[in-house]
């Protein structure tokens, strides 16, 4: 695809949002967006098998969502990418993550249920 068109037959969104174990993983990513994991840490966190990370690992470099952390050791560690897509992602997780704690809050639910 020459540069600047776009394929709008497979948007990156449903790219990712078609497949539970990419949601789980940049999950796990967009929380702590400092943080790099090796493969395994970061299937463990979004709670995938290795293989599963494995499969969706180049889509989710493709897409610009994941970055490679090179380490010291033999093998790479990953991170979200800090691409305007990858940033937009986590704002949308810090926001989702905000409204599902208010909606989940038991100390909120007390406290609104005593000022009534």
């Amino acid at each position: 695809m020459a540069p600047g068109t776009r394929d709008l037959t497979s948007p990156p969104l449903a790219q990712v949002l078609a497949y539970p174990a990419r949601v789980k993983i940049l999950g796990v990513l967009a929380d702590d967006p400092s943080a790099s994991f090796g493969a395994t840490d970061l299937a463990e966190h979004a709670d995938v098998d290795p293989s599963t990370w494995a499969t969706h690992r180049d889509a989710l470099l493709d897409l610009g969502l994941v970055r490679t952390v090179e380490t010291d050791g033999p093998y790479p560690e990953y991170a979200l990418a800090e691409t305007s897509a990858a940033q937009a992602l986590r704002r949308f997780s810090d926001e989702l993550d905000d409204v599902l704690l208010d909606e989940t809050d038991p100390i909120a639910d007390a406290v609104d249920g005593f000022v009534r």
